[in-house]
């Protein structure tokens, strides 16, 4: 086959609206190697762009595709329309370029009919160029209706993005809002306050949220740079700082703002207004079974010693407890979670991810069949006001039929709000702390106090002070490890 037959295919979606009305990628191949077949191009690569592409992604592809066109001296390039290839004229005078430099290339939009080339017809030209102008309208028009939402939702006080940890999304009135979320917000709060600590810095703070188990919404755990964003980001305060500006918001604060400014002076170097001066490992974590009041700590001669604050008779002259031995005790129960056999542990992890890998797959597929729903709603919606606009429809009809659709739509919002999105968090969550419970016996030790405490709040549920001695208990996930690490102990005939 003749080299001015070579070609080259790009099929792209931009939105998964498109995907559903049939613009997927594999519908797009079909027709575009029919189209090929048919006119006896050789087809020597496929380029793809998937709606999930970032602009970045999308532009990073777009010129691979001219990269290889020019390194392979292709002839043609193929595209289903025009604006599936660019919405914007600066590709346009790339193709346009591309095209006059050698009259044997060709540009084939299949469903328009249309093949430009050098000496192609005025007409074909005025055809292309209008495709061109009405994809930047359709862009640009997309661009501003959504910049216009942006502004009316900052407008009522509501960020158009997802928010930070510590908070998720909800749906009220139809709308979608930000509160606080129950299982993250502590998490966060103790993360602004760890760093005021003197032995705290971002990179600290990294390592706590991993162990706290907090991730993005694609379950990665949060790396320096966006920890450092996290830190300074005044939407914990209730301000909302979208594209370079700050706006008064309508959530919750869940930081004190004077804690917020403390972070900040420390961001900028300066040392935070109060250093603590004694920091026991076991600063309120005990509690006395007499009196229920948090053990107290004090420094004598190099070390700590704890008690209770002695409200009742019960409680008075009993003897202190010294960290160091309380500490002894906390790292045997810790080097009981240790499994002797690792592949005894793999197992038990392959076997939470089986047991949650259904629900989640079916949670993911009602959450796609309900947002697949939405999308036909609003562009149903849509359509139905430039039906109104048109004159195509009377006030009347539009009316009946735009309160049909909202009521639709609340109904799958809340649906879809009614959806446990959170069990592949659950589980990593789940994975994390099995990881954790094999690891804290050797890191416990060179760990810092509020590193320490945070490994013992993690697998321990309570520490408890009664007759001169202290009680800790596991918490169920723990307690289930330590189980499971005596049987295989059994098995193998060793001993805890």
């Amino acid at each position: 086959m003749a080299k001015e037959a070579n070609s080259v295919i790009l099929a792209r979606v931009s939105s998964k609206a498109q995907e559903d009305e049939g613009y997927s990628l594999d519908s797009q191949l079909k027709l575009l190697q029919s189209y090929c077949f048919s006119k006896e191009l050789n087809v020597i690569k496929v380029f793809r762009i998937t709606e999930t592409a970032s602009k970045e992604q999308s532009r990073k592809i777009f010129h691979e595709m001219f990269d290889f066109i020019a390194k392979e001296n292709i002839y043609n390039l193929v595209v289903e329309k025009t604006d599936r290839f660019t919405r914007n004229f600066r590709d346009a005078v790339a193709i346009d370029e591309w095209l006059e430099k050698d009259a044997q290339r060709r540009l084939h939009c299949v469903k328009e009919n249309i093949l430009l080339h050098k000496e192609a017809k005025s007409d074909v030209k005025f055809m292309w160029n209008i495709h061109v102008s009405v994809a930047k309208k359709y862009a640009d028009n997309l661009r501003e209706e959504s910049m216009k939402g942006w502004a009316e939702k900052l407008a009522q006080g509501w960020m158009p993005a997802p928010p930070p940890p510590g908070y998720k999304t909800a749906i009220e009135n139809g709308k979608k809002i930000h509160v606080p979320d129950e299982r993250t917000k502590p998490l966060m709060q103790r993360a602004f306050e760890l760093y005021l600590q003197p032995s705290y810095s971002i990179m600290s703070i990294c390592d706590e949220m991993e162990l706290m188990g907090i991730t993005t919404r694609k379950g990665r755990y949060y790396h320096k740079s966006q920890v450092q964003h996290i830190l300074t980001n005044p939407f914990y305060i209730g301000i909302i700082r979208f594209n370079g500006k700050e706006y008064p918001g309508a959530h919750e604060p869940i930081i004190d703002k004077d804690l917020f400014d403390k972070v900040q002076q420390k961001m900028r170097g300066k040392r935070p207004s109060r250093y603590q001066q004694h920091n026991p490992v076991f600063k309120n974590m005990i509690t006395c079974n007499y009196c229920d009041r948090v053990v107290t700590w004090q420094l004598q001669k190099g070390h700590y010693y704890g008690t209770c604050q002695r409200s009742q008779e019960a409680c008075k002259g009993r003897k202190l407890l010294r960290e160091d031995v309380l500490e002894a005790e906390v790292s045997a129960m810790l080097k009981r979670l240790v499994s002797p056999a690792e592949n005894v542990i793999d197992w038990v992890a392959s076997a939470m991810r089986e047991k949650y890998k259904g629900n989640i797959e079916t949670n993911s597929r009602l959450v796609t069949s309900i947002q697949t729903q939405l999308n036909r709603v609003n562009r149903m919606d849509s359509n139905l006001y430039d039906d109104k606009l048109a004159g195509e429809v009377t006030q009347e009809k539009y009316d009946r039929k735009h309160t049909e659709l909202l009521a639709e739509r609340k109904q799958l919002e809340e649906q879809l709000a009614h959806v446990d999105q959170t069990l592949d968090q659950l589980l990593e969550q789940k994975l994390v702390l099995l990881e954790l419970s094999q690891k804290a016996a050797e890191l416990y030790p060179k760990k810092t106090p509020e590193q320490k405490r945070l490994i013992i709040t993690k697998l321990f549920q309570k520490l408890t002070y009664t007759d001169e001695a202290v009680s800790v208990i596991y918490t169920n996930f723990s307690r289930a490890i330590a189980q499971n690490v005596l049987q295989t102990n059994n098995l193998l005939g060793g001993k805890i």
